[in-house]
């Protein structure tokens, strides 16, 4: 198969998603405003978009570049972010576990957890961040191991204009307390096998 110039997929890309059929009004000079076609987006305008939103943060320059013809609109790319955040939201809820959609399943797993604790020394803070930070790592033992987890991007007629998340599920923000009353908690008998460091004799001994 001979290599395709970018170039020219890139321009074929722009023709098409400007591509717009609109009905013709004749005894008037004023041009008709173009609305792009969900139906006729294709991935470099969505790409340019969601790259700019990404590094600039800018409404103004996603806008200028959708007026061009070069981009989706700023109100697109939210809708499109919207999406992709409820679909991950939906896999947790299906999985029953907060988990990155990056993170292959069935593949061997170690966590690093730590606290984060920020306790401001001025005067003027008016607020401190007590949290804990956990660090996902795979160790897969060939390339592809374990099965893909990505999301699938889902969307029906009422949700392809929404521009708002969905919370997290309610047992991953909210921790139950596992008891009242510090003092007066229950702590288990736990056995505990010791050796003498004279005989290497075993005794167990009741710890309370």
């Amino acid at each position: 198969m001979a290599d395709t110039n970018p170039v020219a997929i890139a321009t074929t890309q722009i023709l098409k998603f400007n591509s717009v059929k609109h009905k013709r009004t004749r005894g008037t000079t004023s041009s008709t405003s173009v609305r792009h076609s969900v139906a006729q987006e294709t991935p470099l305008p969505i790409y340019t978009g969601m790259m700019l939103h990404a590094h600039t943060r800018k409404k103004e320059l996603v806008d200028r570049l959708s007026h061009l013809g070069l981009s989706i609109s700023y109100d697109r790319v939210l809708q499109l972010s919207a999406q992709m955040g409820n679909s991950v939201c939906q896999q947790f809820h299906r999985e029953r576990v907060v988990c990155p959609p990056k993170m292959r399943g069935q593949v061997f797993t170690t966590a690093a957890v730590d606290n984060i604790d920020h306790n401001p020394s001025a005067t003027t803070s008016k607020d401190s961040f007590h949290g804990t930070a956990i660090s996902l790592i795979q160790h897969p033992s060939y390339t592809g191991e374990g099965v893909d987890r990505s999301i699938i991007i889902v969307g029906g007629s009422e949700d392809a204009r929404s521009k708002t998340v969905a919370p997290l599920p309610h047992y991953y923000t909210d921790v139950p307390p596992v008891t009242s009353s510090i003092k007066k908690s229950p702590v288990p008998a736990a056995r505990v096998a010791s050796l003498t460091r004279g005989d290497f004799k075993q005794q167990t001994d009741e710890e309370y």
